[in-house]
């Protein structure tokens, strides 16, 4: 009887889950569809139009190349950073590694589902869990660093955010909260104590003023105090490996990063328009800084807002949209779609070999 109520227990834990996933789905789709219709309306379009220019040769054999870029250095990310921690995964396996991730982190809120989804797969692949969490972790955590480290800087050399106004401001705010972020990070590694202290005297403030319960920040603080233990963990397994596999895992998510945010400037170059390089790949940067703090699937919605935002001035209204749509598909939606397949093989072949 036992066993049959923890069965059925299961059962329920797995419909809800599932049912989760589904709703992450459709609000993905509804945002990625919504929040476009709504910018076209916005900028006050005549007609909806994709420039013939954007599907030329050039712009084509441009788009795959980056392609070609943009997955193999992340695959190749994971890949020395799991070889630092000791493991070594063959190709294919890093393949479905790279697009089960891209899948799974764009219908979960904040990207976190695609960690999950790999420290899954890793364990069926032999990898300690140990391994597998440390490895999503240091790769989320290289990848932050180097986009939240120049953000100050961006905000102070792009003209997007020096003339002024709303937009200035906003773009300094952001900059503080990374840098806050970064410290944050130092703290957990070095002075970990300064940074309970300030939750504590952050602690007494709220409870002082009926904000918070004392057990809230207690749970807060035990919360912070396990998951700092744990990314030190997953630090120092990460530091102990070969130099080497440490320097190329973070080239590798240097050269991933850049290679994500060059294809805007493909795209608004391959569109006839006079681009700045760095100006758009480090307006991609500020947007993706914020994106990962987007509690929508994958930033949905909240990615086209920015990239509206951003570079509305610079396009033909009628064009903005269009130019939108394929960059999210260059670097999301393909993606996507080639993880749909791979994870469904692997849920499916899972379910064979435990009947």
């Amino acid at each position: 009887m036992s066993e049959q109520r923890l069965a059925d227990a299961k059962g329920l834990q797995n419909k809800a889950y599932f049912s989760r996933w589904i709703g992450s789905v459709l609000l993905f789709v509804a945002l990625s569809c919504g929040v476009p219709y709504v910018i076209y309306q916005k900028v006050g379009a005549q007609s909806f139009s994709l420039n013939p220019q954007l599907f030329s040769w050039p712009v084509l054999a441009g788009a795959a190349v980056l392609l070609v870029v943009y997955f193999t250095s992340d695959a190749l990310r994971l890949h020395y950073i799991l070889k630092a921690a000791g493991r070594r995964l063959d190709a294919g396996t890093l393949g479905k590694l790279t697009f089960m991730n891209i899948l799974f982190s764009n219908i979960t809120p904040m990207a976190t589902g695609g960690g999950f989804a790999q420290v899954w797969y890793l364990r069926r692949r032999g990898v300690p869990i140990g391994t597998a969490m440390a490895a999503t972790t240091i790769r989320t955590f290289i990848a932050m660093v180097l986009i939240f480290f120049p953000v100050p800087f961006l905000v102070a050399g792009l003209p997007y955010f020096r003339d002024g106004g709303a937009m200035a401001g906003a773009g300094w705010t952001l900059a503080f909260f990374a840098i806050g972020y970064l410290a944050c990070f130092l703290m957990i590694l070095y002075r970990l104590r300064w940074l309970l202290g300030m939750l504590d005297a952050a602690a007494k403030v709220l409870v002082g003023m009926h904000i918070v319960s004392i057990g809230s920040m207690r749970r807060l603080k035990r919360n912070v105090l396990r998951e700092a233990v744990r990314f030190s963990h997953c630090l120092r397994i990460y530091t102990r490996g070969d130099r080497w596999d440490v320097m190329l895992s973070v080239l590798f998510t240097a050269v991933f990063l850049l290679s994500l945010f060059s294809f805007p400037y493909l795209l608004l170059r391959g569109a006839g328009y006079q681009a700045d390089y760095l100006e758009t790949t480090g307006l991609l940067a500020v947007s993706t800084c914020i994106m990962y703090f987007a509690p929508s699937p994958g930033g949905a919605g909240f990615a086209e807002g920015i990239f509206g935002l951003f570079f509305a001035s610079m396009v033909n209204a009628s064009e903005l949209v269009g130019i939108m749509l394929l960059w999210r598909f260059l670097t999301v939606y393909l993606g996507m779609l080639i993880g749909v397949p791979v994870t469904l093989h692997e849920f499916f072949r899972r379910g064979r070999n435990n009947a």
